[in-house]
């Protein structure tokens, strides 16, 4: 019988560069998932994962993550948004179009999630979902809180599904799979602290009339907790297995120095091959 086994992508900003690594020794490795869930940039890397595009990965994670343009004036000017999500969104597909034939082919399924902010809900929708010309599914996931704007998309506005669910583990367990596989861009000892005063001030000003999306920002943290702490009991059942950075390089979400997010990247797909046999020997049990 087919293992059920879910993999799990976070987000991060240009942090994602890390999965990158992972998800590039995983294709070097040929391991294989019947199911992957990505939020926010995580969502975005594990799109050429489930195309098999292992120089996609490197293009998203360190190229487009570096380009001057993908985060800071440029993007304000032209996006109204801190991150410039539409341009690296078309600078992606221009050094590394999507292989969608193989994207779709794939039988590995792949849920993006999103938050609906009409109805306050996290939603997934999966990867039939992508128009591979557009891909506002991808746009949207990556519409960061207070950094970039929301997305108008399938009749609705949506943003980054982060606000809430930071760690997909529930929606892994809902499509029924038996063990997960999680990679996190956060260092050993990451603590997620409470949303500062002036964040919650932006919130109501950003998003006049949602309050609930002033609320989920404020128990932000507690809901990060409440989910690391699913994967860890999973992981102490012998039904998870995390995989982090092994040591601090000082990146943070906003990082685009191209050197940097370059080892970043490496030391992904290091830590993973460091533990490759490890790895087997969880998904084969």
């Amino acid at each position: 019988m087919k293992k059920k086994i879910g993999l799990i992508c976070e987000g991060g900003g240009t942090k994602a560069a890390y999965t990158c690594g992972v998800l590039q020794c995983f294709l070097d490795e040929n391991i294989n998932f019947p199911y992957t869930v990505g939020i926010s940039a995580g969502a975005e890397v594990l799109v050429a994962f489930v195309s098999k595009q292992r120089e996609r990965l490197k293009v998203a994670g360190v190229d487009a993550a570096s380009n001057p343009k993908a985060i800071g004036l440029y993007p304000l000017l032209k996006e109204r948004g801190v991150f410039g999500i539409q341009y690296v969104c078309k600078f992606i597909e221009e050094l590394a179009p999507l292989d969608y034939q193989t994207f779709m082919e794939n039988e590995t399924e792949l849920d993006i999630g999103l938050y609906n902010m009409d109805n306050d809900e996290v939603e997934y929708y999966g990867k039939e979902y992508l128009d591979p010309q557009e891909q506002i599914l991808v746009q949207a996931s990556c519409a960061l809180f207070l950094l970039t704007r929301p997305y108008k998309w399938n009749g609705h506005t949506y943003m980054d599904a982060g606000l809430v669910d930071m760690i997909p583990i529930e929606q892994s367990i809902r499509k029924g799979m038996d063990k997960h596989i999680f990679i996190s861009t956060k260092e050993e000892n990451y603590v997620r602290k409470p949303a500062p005063s002036w964040q919650l001030r932006l919130s109501s000003l950003f998003y006049p009339g949602k309050k609930k999306v002033k609320e989920n920002l404020r128990i932000r943290h507690e809901n990060y907790n409440r989910q690391w702490g699913i994967v860890k009991k999973l992981e102490e059942e012998g039904k998870a297995l995390v995989l982090r950075p092994s040591a601090d390089y000082n990146v943070t979400r906003y990082t685009h120095d191209k050197d940097l997010l370059s080892r970043w990247m490496q030391l992904g797909y290091d830590d993973t091959k460091a533990r490759i046999e490890e790895i087997r020997k969880f998904m084969e049990e």
